[in-house]
């Protein structure tokens, strides 16, 4: 546990990475799984896991209705969307990014809030669009309330069986906005540019169901470790008030046509501040995989259908690779100092899987840092003392009451 944050849960990655430094980077966890600790070997065998993953079988191919002829491999998948991240990274979206993060704010702007909740599900609701657009108000309404699912779900984690088929209903009414919206592409031939529309490349090889699918799956990526990295980062600037100083002098030096374009070069300090909250931060702590096929590989021996488990909290808290570890440092980014083994820094998953939107996803947390210090102010409300959760597998700033004001 991080020895300058106000942490009180107890973590059990912390207590994994214990036993790693015991045992040594492969670990037998209960149930048969194997954890994988050891950068290296953990991107090794889970490039070779991956080799010929396929998308996943869909309803309409379990019930033999229709078979796709010619499965396609994630790594297709991967390229479309890493193709469009990088179009989706030109200063014109972010700018409109920039507008719809500065907007949802305004809206709750001076009045005390859960803090964690706000960031959280605006940095979710304003990437909407860039997985799919051209959705009108209902289902854009089925599409937020879907979002907001997934931050109760995640907050919650036991749920009643009346919520279960509550919630049900509510992820119908995302499945049937998405493909409606791709079936009146594909009949009118409109085109937009988001994620949908790259996926929607695939519809005659795998049928619109599993477009549906896919874009899901890019809601669910957008559901999650944006908005809790962006919680993290505003708990940073609340603990570290110096670093919040020091981004700011970068961030309201720039010109706004500047902020769009992010020159790296002319954010060097807030570039080190996101890198190192992600570093310490980093969620979901674990990721468990299922061996696609059977794996002999160094000092690992995965059956098909084992399961394996890799850490980024392990990765990133590791003394092994890291001085001082559990210390927020931002400067240990400074090239004079770096320090980082191979492969051992993974702030969005592990390769070959990792998130194929990073590039967005990178850049959404540096417009959060711009819009924290040059447009928004924030106080903690009195007696509200943040701190930093780090069970149930995610850093989650907890007890974060405050108010977010217009400059």
């Amino acid at each position: 546990m991080a020895t300058d944050e106000d942490v009180t849960e107890i973590n059990p990655a912390a207590r994994l990475l214990e036993r790693a430094i015991r045992e040594g980077p492969i670990v037998e966890l209960p149930g048969g799984v194997i954890g994988i600790f050891d950068p290296t070997l953990a991107l090794k065998v889970d490039k070779e896991n991956a080799r010929d993953l396929k998308i996943a079988e869909s309803l309409v191919d379990l019930l033999k209705i229709r078979r796709t002829k010619e499965p396609v491999a994630w790594r297709e998948v991967r390229s479309l969307i890493a193709e469009q991240s990088a179009r989706l990274s030109s200063p014109e979206h972010m700018q409109s990014l920039y507008a719809r993060m500065r907007t949802d704010i305004v809206a709750h702007a001076g009045r005390d809030e859960n803090l964690t909740r706000l960031v959280w599900q605006m940095m979710s609701r304003t990437l909407i669009p860039l997985v799919i657009q051209n959705v009108d108000a209902k289902g854009m309404r089925a599409l937020v309330a879907e979002q907001e699912l997934r931050f109760r779900v995640q907050q919650t984690q036991h749920l009643s069986f009346w919520q279960r088929i509550s919630d049900f209903v509510v992820l119908r009414g995302s499945t049937s906005t998405i493909t409606r919206e791709l079936k009146n592409r594909l009949r009118t031939g409109e085109s937009h540019e988001d994620y949908a529309q790259s996926l929607l490349t695939l519809s005659e090889r795998i049928g619109v169901d599993r477009v549906t699918y896919l874009v899901t799956v890019q809601l669910i990526a957008i559901s999650g470790v944006p908005g809790m990295m962006a919680a993290c980062l505003l708990y940073a600037f609340i603990r570290y008030p110096e670093w919040h100083q020091r981004v700011r002098e970068e961030t309201t030096a720039l010109e706004p046509e500047e902020i769009y374009a992010l020159p790296v070069r002319k954010l060097p300090c807030t570039m080190r501040f996101v890198k190192e909250a992600m570093r310490l931060w980093t969620t979901p702590f674990v990721t468990r995989r299922v061996a696609s096929r059977d794996i002999e590989l160094e000092s690992v021996s995965l059956k098909k259908g084992e399961m394996y488990e890799l850490s980024s909290y392990i990765q990133h808290h590791s003394e092994q690779f890291w001085d001082e570890p559990e210390r927020f440092d931002p400067d240990r980014w400074l090239p004079s100092r770096r320090q980082v083994a191979p492969n051992a820094y993974v702030p969005f998953g592990f390769a070959p899987r990792s998130c194929a939107g990073a590039s967005v996803g990178h850049a959404q947390l540096l417009l959060f840092c711009a819009l924290m210090t040059r447009d928004f102010t924030f106080d903690i409300a009195a007696g509200s003392k943040p701190r930093m959760r780090m069970d149930d597998g995610f850093a989650v700033p907890a007890d974060m009451i405050g108010t977010i004001s217009l400059v």
